[in-house]
């Protein structure tokens, strides 16, 4: 087989993988919901797999995985018996740790790799684990400049949580809004309308009822009505 022929192949083997795994997304928006944005990483990660350039972008890859394991390892309090091969931490600042000193290298040796970028979105989680908010906000908002638009809908949303989580409600306001405006594979316009809506459930339950409302409109028929339904009745 002649090298553009291969060329071709992988592109469409590509094309294919990605839409497949985009369309699981988008019927399962729901169940994405609830379970959080964990798998939402891993349905990137499932899509970074299938990615056909060359062997540096496979290596990146591979290296973010390892940071990732890390990062999803149990914490388990002091003494407790792990099964051989298994690893813990004991509180969730160590394993930031752990997982940055691998998400790091992977930003530092595979720059300009989607890998990387991921990579960086991570660095954010793992410092607002460790404590450090400037270095959250800062990798945070690197991400959410960046070209890839799922990433970026991510970081927008780790960032939006971090200004609310930090009194910062203006701006979680903003960045919310924004992201209701331009939703992405990863950010759907009901999640970050969601998000908003419980700001302004402690700031302004006239807004927050407006908001839930318009929700369970566009979501008539599924949990998401039931969910903001409920919220409603909590409503001063």
């Amino acid at each position: 087989m002649r090298s553009s022929e291969r060329h071709q192949l992988k592109e469409n083997q590509f094309a294919t993988a990605t839409q497949e795994t985009l369309s699981w997304a988008s019927d399962n928006r729901n169940t994405l919901l609830y379970t959080g944005g964990a798998v939402v990483v891993l349905l990137l990660v499932l899509i970074g797999g299938f990615y056909y350039q060359q062997d540096r972008e496979q290596k990146a890859s591979a290296m973010l995985g390892e940071g990732l394991k890390l990062y999803s390892s149990q914490i388990v309090a002091p003494g407790t018996a792990v099964p051989p091969g298994i690893t813990t931490f004991n509180n969730a600042t160590d394993r930031a740790k752990a997982a940055s000193n691998k998400f790091l290298e992977t930003a530092d040796h595979y720059a300009h790799t989607d890998s990387a970028t991921m990579a960086n979105y991570f660095l954010g989680l793992c410092a607002q684990d460790m404590g450090d908010n400037t270095k959250a906000e800062e990798y945070l908002k690197k991400v959410s400049d960046s070209g890839n638009k799922d990433i970026a809908g991510l970081a927008k949303t780790a960032l939006a949580n971090f200004y609310h989580n930090t009194g910062r409600d203006p701006q979680a306001i903003q960045v919310f809004k924004e992201l209701i405006e331009k939703p992405t594979n990863t950010t759907p316009k009901v999640q970050s309308q969601l998000s908003l809506a419980d700001i302004y459930a402690t700031t302004d339950p006239t807004q927050a009822r407006r908001l839930y409302e318009e929700i369970a409109k566009d979501n008539a028929d599924t949990p998401v009505a039931n969910l903001v339904n409920s919220r409603m009745a909590t409503l001063k």
